[in-house]
């Protein structure tokens, strides 16, 4: 029983029913909904909350859990000196958005058709007006329609999950990342206005939301000279 209550709260929040942030009803009027006893309820959000789905306030109840739990720290970029150094500010540059042909292998990675379009997203990151930080993301046209109508101003002031999450309804639960070294291109050399072929740190990431659906495939080619990329976990 419990189980299946699980499943009818995760419909319940995968349809919009109760969007990111919002607190779900009481264990009582969900017990009294379902016919079942609290034990029952308490089993089941128990596990939600322990799935990540859901997350509890004492005196407020249980909340659904999205990119807003982590608001403070959504940034993607976090640049130290070192250690315990206080964090440089990054400042985002918004280049262009424009619709492109399916990509065989980012397709793939985002579990989307063979022929289905995507959003091409460029940005640069900067430094005291040093970029640092030239990143791609690939979004599937079909999961977010009019992303290209949003302003230029809302990709760079606001972060791109809570965007995305503010107006479709998606959060971001996860993200996973593949890091290695790569010599730059020549349009990444150019955008970070350095040589052809020197060396990058390359950073892939994949973001999750609900059932562990991949949305987002992003590429940064990141400078770490003057101060490092940091990753807490």
């Amino acid at each position: 029983m419990h189980y299946q209550l699980q499943q009818e709260i995760r419909r319940g929040v995968e349809c919009g029913q109760w969007a990111p942030g919002s607190v779900i009803p009481p264990e009582r009027q969900l017990a009294n909904e379902y016919g079942v006893s609290l034990g029952t309820v308490r089993t089941a959000i128990l596990n939600l909350v322990s799935e990540g789905l859901l997350y509890r306030i004492q005196g407020k109840g249980t909340m659904v859990a999205g990119s807003k739990m982590i608001r403070e720290s959504i940034r993607y970029y976090h640049f130290v000196g070192d250690f315990g150094r206080k964090e440089a500010v990054p400042k985002l540059k918004y280049l262009d958005l424009t619709v492109v042909e399916a990509i065989p292998e980012i397709n793939r990675r985002l579990k989307r058709g063979q022929a289905e379009k995507l959003y091409r997203l460029r940005r640069l990151v900067a430094l005291s007006v040093k970029p640092v930080v030239y990143s791609c993301s690939y979004l599937p046209c079909r999961l977010f329609p009019g992303l290209d109508e949003f302003p230029r101003s809302r990709f760079e002031k606001v972060p791109l999950y809570l965007a995305l999450e503010d107006q479709f309804g998606l959060p971001t639960l996860s993200n996973s990342d593949l890091i290695s070294v790569a010599s730059a291109d020549a349009e990444t050399a150019g955008l970070l206005k350095i040589e052809e072929n020197s060396p990058v740190l390359n950073v892939e990431m994949l973001a999750f939301t609900y059932r562990n659906r991949p949305y987002e495939y992003r590429i940064s080619h990141c400078l770490t000279g003057d101060r490092k990329l940091l990753r807490n976990y």
